[in-house]
């Protein structure tokens, strides 16, 4: 079993090469070498930036293993992902797409999903101990993204595209990662609703957690190393 050698950072990609897309569709996001390697350690709140289009999307699926990397490592607490089973990847590192889906039901019942279906729940217990949030628990998870006036009773699909991004991170949140990989997950929201979310990622990261985002909006908000995806490599912004 390979271990990475340094002081352990939670992830290490190292150059890592990355592609999307199929024979004349093949676009290069990632050529691999020295230039593409990123080290995300505890504590740390990371700005992925870069042009539209340029993959940033791609490669937050690829730290997650839902999209296979072509070259190169990655580590997950010095261990080669290789060695790691993809269950328990995905339960420490937690991928929050851009377009998050809302289950039927109500808004306690989206919350609990990751707690109530078979597959996941097992995976997860596989993974690692887990709990199951009570109902203080999720009114006061709710609370802190600005839905404190949103009954657990009610309708998932009655929320606005901004309340059900926020709900989203919640769920993600409850699950306990040590990283979460949030894609615009201010998008669509107002300056005091896009507080709100930063907020719970700064805390995230103060309690042990590391995130790394994707945003094009709101870069006001956030207190965060910036990493800039361009010309197929990644470089650190002073």
């Amino acid at each position: 079993m390979q271990r990475y050698p340094k002081i352990l950072p939670l992830l290490y990609a190292e150059s890592i090469a990355l592609e999307r897309g199929l024979r004349e569709q093949r676009k290069i996001i990632l050529r691999g070498g020295s230039t593409c390697s990123l080290i995300l350690r505890m504590g740390e709140l990371v700005h992925l930036m870069g042009a539209s289009g340029c993959g940033k999307s791609s490669l937050l699926w690829a730290l997650a293993r839902m999209r296979p990397i072509t070259e190169g490592k990655l580590f997950l607490n010095g261990m080669l992902y290789q060695d790691v089973p993809v269950h328990h990847w995905r339960a420490e590192i937690a991928l929050l797409p851009q377009k998050n889906v809302m289950m039927s039901g109500t808004v306690e019942d989206n919350l609990l999903y990751p707690f109530r279906n078979f597959q996941i729940q097992q995976e997860r217990l596989l993974a690692r101990q887990e709990y199951v949030p009570t109902p203080p628990d999720l009114r006061l998870a709710i609370q802190r993204v600005g839905l404190q006036d949103v009954a657990l009773e009610r309708d998932a699909s009655s929320l606005s595209g901004g309340q059900q991004n926020r709900l989203a991170l919640v769920r993600v949140l409850l699950t306990k990662p040590q990283v979460l990989l949030a894609d615009e997950p201010t998008a669509g929201l107002d300056d005091k609703s896009a507080k709100l979310v930063i907020d719970n990622l700064h805390h995230f990261c103060e309690t042990g957690g590391a995130v790394i985002l994707t945003s094009h909006v709101h870069h006001h908000l956030l207190q965060a190393r910036k990493i800039v995806l361009e010309g197929h490599g990644l470089f650190q912004m002073s």
